[in-house]
């Protein structure tokens, strides 16, 4: 049974909101997460983007701790992958680490589904699915409450602080922060098939960084006929794949596994206080920081992430977490993966939680303090430069 009022309500169960409802809860929050699919993880299980990208630099040193690597051993507690030995090894130096394959892991959906699921009831965490976040109420400079549409109607869900999970940024948009919605999204669709023998992965996509090919398109991720017609164009893209592969090599493959949700990758995010960068921010270290990544695209790259980019400017009990935080265009391309998820959604649910507890929007210090006792690793000595909290 629901509760009448939560302390932190989460929107969205995506990795991102995953973390931070198990991060509120944790903390000792009564937490809500809502899920307006049928099952966790987004795009990481019910999109089949089902690679969690590396925690570590590429150069032999681990950059995210703490949710993001549970999340990345939960993924693989009820099904298959194999985590590199080396990473299991805490006696490798980082020398053998740089030489080796990355801290990632390839998994399968509907083990991380169940995994995920698992501990945000051992938490105690509350679970409503088929909740799509519709609006807010506002009183003043806070959210009092979450409206989602269900299959009885509208419900009004009142909380003290909330984390926009979303994917979206659906709440910081109904709360009237500043957005940025970007419209040039790629057909994508990854998908499994299966010949009687052997189960392939098809990480099937037009080009990210290139042109698109002809008579293909771009979408918007928050135009429902956009939306809609990129669900269309994502399984004909399957199906023409398919077919070719049935003809050309292998007759006896099908499709076995399509997506269950669509495949766009940044649709609308917080236009805040402070963009974070890829290409202005590597090798950076911010004294707000309440994470490190790497860079999943190439070795050798560090980043801390800035408190501020989580925090929404004129709402002062709602906090970003994924793909929804404050960032330009590069750096979205690193703040939308799975590990990047992770760290700032742990590092939202437990603000969301102190702010309950307190009455205030808690201090980057406090956060650091909490995050740095739960195992996120947070290491000033690894950047060649610093940014102060007041540095634009």
């Amino acid at each position: 049974m629901l509760k009448p009022s939560y302390d932190v309500i989460v929107c969205g169960g995506g990795t991102a909101g995953i973390a931070a409802a198990l991060s509120a809860a944790r903390t000792g929050a009564s937490t809500l997460l809502l899920e307006r699919e049928y099952a966790l993880g987004g795009l990481a299980t019910l999109g089949l983007i089902v690679i969690y990208l590396p925690l570590c630099d590429g150069d032999g040193v681990q950059m995210s701790g703490g949710l993001a690597e549970e999340l990345l051993r939960l993924s693989i507690r009820y099904g298959p992958g194999d985590i590199p030995p080396l990473w299991l090894d805490s006696t490798s130096c980082r020398e053998d680490r740089a030489e080796g394959p990355r801290y990632q892991v390839q998994y399968q959906a509907a083990p991380f589904m169940l995994s995920a699921e698992e501990a945000l009831l051992e938490a105690g965490v509350d679970l409503l699915y088929s909740a799509q976040v519709s609006g807010v109420q506002k009183a003043g400079d806070r959210v009092e409450a979450v409206i989602i549409e269900t299959k009885q109607g509208r419900r009004t869900l009142p909380g003290r602080a909330f984390v926009d999970a979303s994917g979206d940024a659906d709440v910081l948009y109904f709360a009237g922060e500043k957005t940025f919605d970007d419209p040039t999204n790629r057909r994508t669709g990854w998908y499994f098939s299966f010949n009687g023998r052997d189960l392939r992965l098809h990480q099937q996509t037009d080009p990210i960084y290139a042109d698109i090919p002809a008579g293909s398109r771009l979408y918007s991720g928050t135009d429902i006929e956009a939306i809609s017609q990129h669900c269309i164009d994502m399984r004909q893209m399957i199906r023409t794949h398919s077919q070719a592969m049935r003809s050309r090599q292998d007759p006896d493959a099908y499709p076995l596994i399509i997506p269950a949700f669509h495949g766009l990758r940044m649709t609308r995010r917080l236009d805040g206080v402070f963009a974070f960068s890829e290409d202005l921010h590597e090798g950076v270290w911010f004294e707000d920081a309440i994470g490190m990544i790497g860079n999943w695209k190439k070795r050798g790259c560090r980043y801390s992430l800035p408190y501020r980019t989580l925090c929404a400017p004129s709402v002062q009990n709602l906090y970003a977490a994924g793909r929804c935080t404050s960032a330009d265009k590069s750096g979205w391309d690193l703040t939308r993966v799975i590990p990047s998820c992770a760290v700032t959604g742990e590092a939202a649910g437990l603000a969301g939680a102190l702010q309950a507890r307190n009455g205030r929007r808690p201090g980057h210090a406090a956060v650091q303090e909490q995050l740095a006792a739960r195992g996120v690793l947070l290491d000033a000595s690894l950047f060649g430069r610093t940014m102060g909290v007041s540095d634009r």
